[in-house]
This record gives C-alpha cells, sequence and structure tokens, in this order.
C-alpha cells in the first residue's frame, strides 16, 4: 500500500533538494525546541537532512516514497561510516523530517518511526575524558601572559572553561550584556539546550574580565550589551563572534602546545556523496597485533575540559547538588557519572583486600577483646543500635 497522498494545489510541490530544504528549515524553525530552535540547531538539521537526500539521489530513492526497509539500508550505511551517537542525531533528524511530512499531509505514515539507532554497549564513564589537577595546572600556566586582547581572550576563554565548565557553545552565545554583577560577585549568565543559569567567576576571573574588557575599549571598541564577549582577532573577521569551531580551535592549539593532543592526521581525497569531492581523515590500519591491543590515548577536546571540571571538583570535595548547579545538568544523573569516575578509582573495593591490619597495642587488645565478650553476653534484642554497632566493630578488629 502507498505512503503518498495526492498533492493539493496549495502544497508546496517537493522534487528538487532545495524545496526539501526550505520546507524542512520552516518546520524546525516552528517545532523544535518550541518555535525557539536555535540558528545552531536549525543548522545541524538541515545538514543532516541534505546528506540523506544526497544518499537518496544517489540509490535513486525518492524521500517521500522512502520504505522502512530502505530507511534501514540508509542506516547500514551510516554504520559503517559514524559512531553511534552520531547515527542516533542523523535518525533523530530523520524522523522529524518524516514527521513533518506527516503534519503536512505529504505520506500517511512515518516510516522513521521505528528506525532505532545502535545499541551503544559502553561505560557511561568511559566517554568523560578529563584533565588531571598537575594537566590542568600546566594548561593554565602555558596560556599567555602579554596585554594584548588575543592573550587576555584566550587566558579568559580557557580558564572559564576549565575552572568554571562552561560548553562551547555557552562561550559562543555569551555577550557583554550577559555580565552579572550582586555586590562585589561578578558572574556570566549562559544558556544552552533552553536552559539558562548563572556561572559565578572566581574573583581572578572576574578581575580578568575587567582587563579584557577595558583592554577592547582602549583599542576603539563601542561594547553594548549585544557585543559579543569573545570575538575574532583575524584580519578577515576581526571583531565578529568567535564561532564554536574556532573555540574548539583555541583550546586545541594549547592542548597540543603542552603536549596532551596530536596534531590532526594527514587529510585525503575521497568521493563524496552525488560523486563530489570531499576531505576525510586518514584512517589508521589496526589489523597488526603490534597495534590491536595498544592502549589508546585519550580524545581530548574542548568538551574535555568542561568534564575536568566537574570531575575536579568533586575530587576536592564539592557536592553532587553544587556540580549539577556549575554545569547546568537538567537530570542530577547526569552528575552522577562524575562520582562514578571517582569512586571507580579512589574506592575501589579491591583496595581493602590489600590493605594490612594495624597492630594494636596488646593491652589495648585484651581490653577490646573484653568489652567483645561482654556485650555478646547480652541477648542480642535487649542492644541498642549503639551496642550493635560496636560489637560489629569489634568483631572486625578480633576478626
Amino acid at each position: 500500500m502507498s505512503n503518498l497522498l495526492p498533492t493539493s494545489p496549495t502544497k508546496l510541490v517537493l522534487v528538487e533538494e532545495q524545496h526539501f530544504l526550505t520546507f524542512f528549515d520552516g518546520f524546525v524553525a516552528t517545532d523544535v525546541g518550541d518555535g525557539a530552535a536555535a540558528n545552531d540547531t536549525i543548522r545541524t538539521y538541515r545538514s543532516n537532512l541534505k546528506q540523506f537526500l544526497r544518499w537518496c539521489e544517489q540509490e535513486r530513492i525518492h524521500p517521500i516514497s522512502a520504505t522502512f526497509a530502505e530507511l534501514k539500508q540508509y542506516r547500514h550505511w551510516l554504520v559503517s561510516r559514524y559512531q553511534k551517537t552520531t547515527i542516533s542525531l542523523k535518525l533523530s533528524v530523520l524522523r522529524r523530517f518524516y514527521d513533518a511530512l506527516l503534519e503536512n499531509g505529504y505520506i500517511l505514515s512515518n516510516p522513521a518511526l521505528r528506525l532505532k539507532p545502535p545499541r551503544e554497549v559502553k561505560d557511561p564513564a568511559a566517554r568523560f575524558n578529563y584533565l588531571q589537577r598537575e594537566e590542568m595546572r600546566q594548561l593554565l600556566f602555558c596560556l599567555p601572559e602579554d596585554d594584548s586582547v588575543h592573550s587576555l581572550r584566550d587566558r579568559l576563554l580557557i580558564s572559564v572553561m576549565v575552572l568554571e565548565g562552561c560548553r562551547t557553545v555557552e562561550m559562543h552565545r555569551v555577550n557583554v550584556g550577559d555580565i552579572v554583577k550582586d555586590g562585589p560577585n561578578v558572574g556570566l549568565q549562559v544558556w544552552a539546550k533552553q536552559r539558562i543559569r548563572v556561572v559565578p567567576l572566581t574573583p581572578d576571573l572576574a578581575s580578568l574580565l575587567r582587563k579584557y574588557l577595558s583592554k577592547r575599549r582602549k583599542n576603539g571598541e563601542s561594547l553594548t550589551k549585544e557585543t559579543p564577549l569573545f570575538v575574532s582577532v583575524a584580519h578577515s573577521t576581526r571583531g565578529q563572534r568567535l564561532s564554536r569551531r574556532s573555540i574548539r580551535r583555541v583550546v586545541d592549539k594549547y592542548l597540543q602546545k603542552i603536549g596532551l593532543k596530536e596534531l590532526p592526521p594527514k587529510l585525503t581525497e575521497t568521493p563524496k556523496i552525488g560523486g563530489k569531492e570531499r576531505k576525510s581523515r586518514q584512517k589508521k590500519d589496526y589489523s597488526s597485533s603490534r597495534t590491536r591491543y595498544k592502549s589508546q590515548r585519550r580524545k581530548l577536546s574542548a568538551h574535555s575540559l568542561r568534564h575536568t571540571a566537574g570531575t575536579l571538583s568533586l575530587r576536592a570535595g564539592a557536592s553532587l547538588r553544587q556540580i549539577q548547579d556549575l554545569l547546568g545538568h537538567a537530570d542530577p544523573r547526569t552528575t552522577i557519572i562524575y562520582a562514578h569516575i571517582a569512586d571507580r578509582w579512589q574506592h575501589n573495593p579491591a583496595l581493602l583486600l590489600l590493605a594490612e591490619k594495624p597492630q594494636l597495642d596488646e593491652n589495648l587488645t585484651r581490653r577490646i577483646q573484653q568489652l567483645r565478650e561482654s556485650l555478646t553476653r547480652i541477648n542480642p534484642l535487649h542492644l541498642t543500635l549503639h551496642e550493635e554497632e560496636t560489637l560489629r566493630i569489634f568483631e572486625k578488629i578480633c576478626a
């Protein structure tokens, strides 16, 4: 049975790639994020749909008439090229695309509704790459110390990300008008994932922020509430908002400087969908026995600075609630993963099996045994909770 509906005279005819993209842009703008989708979100949806449309063109499949079996072929094509989290995003966009077609009367049912991404069998904490405390100090120490706008910007950007746990997108979006002052306290109001929070700055970071803005004013900039806080210093884009890609490049530059990130592999030319050429990263060959069992190096990125802030704050004694507020987690279960990271290494039960018992003084040991015997003579039903706990401790000591 066909999944198509007849096209009415007033309905946009979807034939060319641009027709589909324009149609989907309108749907995303009004339906995603309760009608308040960010520009970055719209671009992400658009690029993922464009990839699907070009796959359909290559396979000679009309997107509107695609069946569930054909969409499973697309999923199989993705599996050989992307990680499972990326596939999940692409299939989510695909479901929304067919939601849009269904809502606007182009199809009778959503063929992507049952299209699930490959199940990710992975330790949740394994994706949390972070810097150790000494590595974080090395990163902060390697930042330039001169008072140029470029150096002040990089010092402020890296410090806020690694100490306060801010996301790349939050640093991209924050404006001068988002600076919050409460008496002597200074913070940044940031937003991402439809959530707004105030990030309190340490006194040193607040001082660095004032110095950075003062330097920009001295250089002739007129700062308004809508002025981006972090701007480009390149000749072609000077004064424009620092893009998310540029922020990642800034972080990568300093991670490379202290030897924590390798240079990207060489680019090789590979064919793109539709016959066009594109650049792709050359894949490593892990077939040899020498590299098969070699441990993989941490894949540190700009987001690793956020994980660093959460992990090291917990180790320093901050509560999970404090870390949840600092990082802006909507779900406390996300924050609990940081506790699993700390417990795994610092509270390994196997360490208890190897621990040696402390050697007690002979008189103290004899006294403990006497107290233990006196407690064991009491009817267990008559023992108080405190006496039960004391008895358990004595039994462990005397074991």
